[in-house]
C-alpha cells in the first residue's frame, strides 16, 4: 500500500504496518512512532556516538514480514532504496552501460537482516568536462539537441545510485543555467550543483558571460574586478542573479575569480600600473582576490539570508595562478572549503598543513580520470590509471584531512564507468575499516560479479588490473615510435604486446561464456578497453618493426610489418564502429570518437617504412654484439634473429654445441625469424665449471655466420653461500622489485608500506609514510634493505624508479647506503607539475632517478 502522506498512514491503522516494504525518512518515523509504539526499528542507529543524526545515513531492518528502509534525511532515504535495488539485481549502470537487470522468481533476506550505512566524505561527485563527445551523443539521442534535461535526468539518477550527491555540470558546450529545467531536476533529485575552478558563483562563464551582457545591453564591460565603478557593479549583478536562481536549491558556491574558461586571473588595472613593482603587483592581486571573495560572500548573505548565506557550502580552489596568491597571504575565511587538486594525471600536488587542517570549512579534492591538454598530453579515450593508484592517492587525502568534498573529472562519462564508481564508493567508505575500495582487486571482482552472471569476477578483475598497469606505462594517447625497444631487454616491446594479447584472449573467453543479453555491457565495461590497448600497442609495435627491418635491409619484412600495423589500425576502427553503431542498435553513436573529436585525443598512423626495392633472396643476421651469454641467474631463453634481405624465401640451418637446443635447426625465411636458444636439461653440471662454443648459421646461397656462445661458471644460490632473497647480477644488470626488500626498520616518525598493483607495468610499490617531514635521513628515517650480489668489478649505475609523489611546498628525498658506507641523499627536483622531470614522469609512469 502506498500512502500519500502521514495522515493517510495514520488513518489506515496498525494492520497495514505488518507486511511489505516501509520507506520513510527519520523525521516521519518519529511521528509515526507516536501512533504505533513498538512498530518501528530503533532510529538511534542513524546517530553517531554523540547522538547527532548522521549525514545521508540509511537503515535496512527486517521486522517480521516488514522490511523497513529509513533514511536520516532525503538522500539517505534514496540511498536506502537504491541499495536495495542493487541487491535485488538492478545495476546502477542499467542505462549508461546497458547492464541487464538480474531476474529471479524471488529474493529473500535472513530473518535477522539488518544494515546501516553512511558516507565518510559528505560531498561526492563528478565533473562533466571536455564533454564534447557526450554533447555529440545528446544531439543524436535526445530532444534537447545538447546536454540538457534528458541527459541530466539520467546522470542525476546514476550519481544517486552510486551513492554520490554532487555535480559540476558541463561547461564547454553550453551553460547549465540556460535551461532552468536542469537545476529544477537536480533539486527534485536532491543533487547538489556546484561549479569548477574557473566558474564562480554558479555561473559558466565561457558560454554564459557574453550572452548575459548582451541580453542586458551592457557594452565595454570586462570580466575584470580590478576595474572599479560600473564594471565592478555589473559583475556583482551577474553573481547576484545566479545566487537568486539557486535560492531554493542545494548549491555549492565556488568563490574567488579566474579568467573566462580556465584562463588566468584578469587584473588589467594592476598589470598596467607602472608605479608598482612586481612584488607590489602580486600583493595588490592578493588583496583584490580577497575583496572579490568578501563581496561574493556578502551577496550570498543578502540573497539567501544571513543564516543560509553563512552556512551554504562555499569552495575556494587554489588552482594554477591562484595558488601563489593564496600562498602569498590571501585572507580566506575559515568556513570556506579549500579544494586541493591533482596534477591532472592522478598525483595529488599538495596536502593541507597542520594549521590548515584546523579550518572549519574543511578540505576538498578535485581529481582527474580524464584530461584535455595540448596534443601529446591529453588522455580522453580511456583512463588507464590503475584503481590501486587512485585508491592510494585518496587514502593519503583522507589521512591528510581532505574529507569534505571529492570531485572526479570524468570527461564525457563513458567509458569511465568503473573509475567513476570506485571514486564515489571510496568517498563513501574512506573512514571505515572495511570496504571493497581498500583492495582494488576485491573491488573489481565484486563489481564484475554484481554486474554479470557466471562468477567470472575474479578473472575479470585480474584482467582489468593488469591491463591498467601495463597500459599506464604509456597511455594509449601518448604512444609514439620506438617508445619500447625491440632490441634491448629481451625485446621489451614484444613482451608488452604479448601480455596485452594474452589479456585480450582471456577477456574474449569470458565474453564467449556470457549470456547474449550481457555481452554488450561487458564489451563496454571491459572488453573494448583491453582490445583498444592491444590494437594500438600492436599497431606501433609492427610499425616500429617495419622501420627496424628496413634499416636492417629486410625488405619483405618491412612491407609485411607495415601491412600488419595498418591491419591493427583497421581493427581499431572496426572496434570503434561496433561501439558506436552496433552496440544496443546504435544507442551510443557519437559518444566514443577518439579519432575525430578535435584535436584528435589519441595517436594516429604510426610511422612505418615500406620497401622501395626488393632484391634477390639473401640471408641476414641481426647484430648479436659479443655473442650470446647464459647466466644461471639470468634469462634462460635467448634468441638470434635472421631475416631475408630479398624476395622469395631463403633456407637456413643452425648448428650449435650439444648442450644447447634451438627452436629451429632448419627453416625457411621469407621475412624474418627469431631462433630461440636454451641450455638443455641434463647439462646442469656445466654450471660448475662453465663452457663456451660456437653457433653456426648457414644460408642456402653460401651465407655463413658464427656467433660465440658462453655458459658462465656459476653455482646455485644455496651452494654459493648467499642469503635467501639475494638479487644476483646476470645479463649485465641486477633488477630488484620494489617489494623485494629483506629487512625493514621502522621508527617513531614513520614506516614503509607496500602498495600493491601500482608498480610500473606490474607488481607493487613501497611508500615511505611519515607523520611529519624528516630532516635527518640517516638518523631518523625508516629503512628497508635489499640484499644483492655483484659478479663484476668496477663502477655500477644505480637507477631507482620512483612512483611519482608530489610535494609542491616541500622536498622529495631519499637516502641510499651500500654496505657500511654512509648514507648519501638523493633529492628529486620533481615536486610539482612542470617542475623537474614532471612531464617525462607522467608520460612514463614514474620518475627515473
Amino acid at each position: 500500500m502506498v500512502f500519500r502522506d502521514i495522515e493517510d498512514m495514520k488513518d489506515a491503522g496498525a494492520e497495514h504496518m505488518k507486511k511489505g516494504i516501509w520507506i520513510a525518512s527519520m523525521g516521519i518515523c518519529e511521528q509515526v512512532r507516536k501512533w504505533f509504539p513498538g512498530k518501528l526499528p530503533d532510529t538511534g542507529h542513524l546517530k553517531d556516538a554523540d547522538g547527532n543524526v548522521r549525514w545521508e545515513a540509511f537503515l535496512h531492518q527486517l521486522c517480521g514480514d516488514m522490511l523497513y528502509i529509513i533514511g536520516s534525511d532525503k538522500r539517505g532515504t534514496v540511498y536506502g532504496i537504491y541499495d536495495l535495488s542493487e541487491q535485488i539485481g538492478i545495476s546502477p549502470w542499467y542505462f549508461w552501460a546497458d547492464v541487464p537487470p538480474k531476474k529471479d522468481r524471488h529474493f529473500s533476506f535472513p530473518e535477522d537482516y539488518f544494515k546501516v550505512d553512511w558516507p565518510s566524505v559528505p560531498y561526492r561527485g563528478i565533473f562533466l568536462n571536455d564533454e564534447e563527445e557526450l554533447e555529440a551523443w545528446a544531439k543524436k539521442h535526445t530532444g534537447d539537441d545538447t546536454i540538457g534535461p534528458e541527459t541530466y535526468r539520467k546522470i542525476y539518477e546514476l550519481i544517486l545510485r552510486l551513492k554520490g550527491n554532487y555535480i559540476w555540470p558541463a561547461m564547454h558546450v553550453n551553460y547549465f543555467n540556460e535551461n532552468p529545467e536542469n537545476r529544477r531536476l537536480a533539486g527534485e533529485a536532491g543533487i547538489v550543483v556546484g561549479t569548477s575552478h574557473c566558474d564562480m558563483m554558479m555561473r559558466s562563464n565561457q558560454n554564459e558571460w557574453n550572452p548575459w551582457t548582451a541580453r542586458k545591453e551592457y557594452r565595454d564591460v570586462k570580466y575584470d574586478y580590478s576595474i572599479p565603478g560600473e564594471n565592478r557593479r555589473i559583475l556583482q549583478e551577474y553573481w547576484t542573479e545566479s545566487a537568486e536562481m539557486y535560492r531554493d536549491y542545494d548549491a555549492s558556491y565556488t568563490v574567488g575569480m579566474r579568467g573566462i574558461h580556465d584562463s588566468g586571473f584578469v587584473t588589467e588595472r594592476i598589470d598596467t600600473d607602472e608605479s608598482l613593482t612586481a612584488e607590489e603587483k602580486q600583493q595588490a592581486k592578493v588583496r583584490l582576490l580577497g575583496k572579490v571573495i568578501a563581496d561574493q560572500r556578502q551577496i550570498l548573505k543578502e540573497v539567501l539570508g544571513e543564516e543560509k548565506g553563512g552556512s551554504v557550502p562555499q569552495v575556494f580552489i587554489p588552482y594554477k595562478e591562484v595558488l601563489p596568491l593564496y600562498d602569498n597571504g590571501l585572507e580566506l575565511p575559515e568556513d570556506v572549503t579549500l579544494m586541493w587538486v591533482d596534477d591532472n594525471f592522478g598525483y595529488v600536488r599538495r596536502y593541507p598543513s597542520q594549521e590548515e587542517r584546523r579550518r572549519s570549512g574543511g578540505h576538498g579534492l578535485y581529481y582527474h580520470a580524464s584530461y584535455w591538454a595540448p596534443p601529446g598530453l591529453s588522455y580522453l579515450f580511456i583512463n588507464s590509471i590503475p584503481l590501486a593508484h587512485t585508491g592510494n592517492e585518496l587514502k593519503k587525502c583522507w589521512e591528510s584531512g581532505i574529507r569534505k568534498m571529492w570531485v572526479l573529472n570524468v570527461g564525457a562519462l563513458k567509458p569511465l564507468e568503473m573509475d567513476m564508481e570506485f571514486f564515489i564508493r571510496y568517498g563513501w567508505e574512506a573512514g571505515k575499516e572495511a570496504g571493497d575500495t581498500k583492495d582494488s582487486h576485491l573491488f573489481a571482482e565484486h563489481w564484475f560479479d554484481r554486474n554479470f552472471s557466471g562468477g567470472y569476477g575474479r578473472e575479470a578483475a585480474r584482467i582489468y588490473c593488469r591491463f591498467a598497469q601495463v597500459t599506464n606505462v604509456c597511455k594509449l594517447e601518448h604512444m609514439q615510435s620506438d617508445k619500447f625497444s625491440q632490441t634491448s631487454y629481451g625485446d621489451e616491446a614484444q613482451k608488452r604486446m604479448l601480455v596485452l594479447k594474452d589479456l585480450l584472449k582471456r577477456a574474449d573467453c569470458i565474453y564467449e561464456k556470457l549470456p547474449d543479453e550481457e555481452k554488450d555491457a561487458y564489451y563496454e565495461l571491459l572488453y573494448m578497453k583491453v582490445e583498444a590497448s592491444y590494437l594500438i600497442n600492436a599497431s606501433f609495435y609492427y610499425a616500429d618493426r617495419s622501420r627496424l627491418s628496413y634499416n636492417r635491409g629486410a625488405m619483405q619484412a618491412a612491407d609485411a610489418y607495415l601491412a600488419l600495423s595498418r591491419q591493427m589500425d583497421s581493427r581499431k576502427r572496426q572496434m570503434l564502429y561496433h561501439y558506436n553503431h552496433k552496440l544496443q542498435g546504435g544507442k551510443w553513436d557519437g559518444i566514443l570518437t577518439p579519432e575525430s573529436f578535435l584535436p584528435p585525443p589519441t595517436v594516429l598512423y604510426p610511422s612505418a617504412k615500406p620497401a622501395l626495392v626488393i632484391g634477390e633472396p639473401e640471408l641476414g643476421l641481426a647484430d648479436t654484439g659479443e655473442g650470446v651469454t647464459f647466466s644461471y641467474y639470468g634469462e634462460q631463453e635467448k634468441c638470434i634473429e635472421v631475416y631475408n634481405k630479398g624476395c622469395g624465401t631463403v633456407s637456413l640451418s643452425v648448428s650449435c654445441p650439444e648442450w644447447l637446443e634451438t627452436s629451429a635447426a632448419v627453416a625457411e625465411v621469407s621475412t624474418d625469424l627469431k631462433i630461440w636458444l636454451r641450455v638443455r636439461e641434463g647439462f646442469a653440471r656445466l654450471w660448475e665449471r662453465g663452457t663456451q662454443g660456437d653457433i653456426a648459421v648457414h644460408g642456402e646461397f653460401g651465407e655463413e655466420f658464427h656467433i660465440p656462445v658462453r655458459l658462465l661458471r656459476q653455482a646455485p644460490i644455496e651452494s654459493a653461500g648467499l642469503p635467501a632473497g639475494c638479487y644476483i647480477e646476470a645479463d649485465g644488470y641486477v633488477s630488484i622489485p620494489a617489494d623485494g626488500f629483506g629487512q625493514q626498520t621502522d621508527c617513531a616518525c614513520g614506516t614503509w608500506r607496500v602498495i600493491p598493483d601500482i608498480g610500473r607495468g606490474e607488481g607493487s610499490a613501497v611508500e615511505a609514510f611519515a607523520a611529519a617531514p624528516v630532516e635527518d635521513l640517516e638518523e631518523k628515517s625508516p629503512t628497508i634493505e635489499y640484499a644483492f650480489y655483484l659478479q663484476s668489478e668496477g663502477a655500477f649505475l644505480l637507477e631507482i624508479y620512483r612512483f611519482l609523489t608530489l610535494n609542491s611546498t616541500g622536498k622529495v628525498r631519499l637516502g641510499i647506503g651500500v654496505d657500511d658506507m654512509p648514507f648519501f641523499p638523493v633529492e628529486s627536483p620533481t615536486t610539482d607539475e612542470w617542475r623537474g622531470n614532471w612531464e617525462d614522469a607522467v608520460m612514463n609512469d614514474g620518475e627515473k632517478l
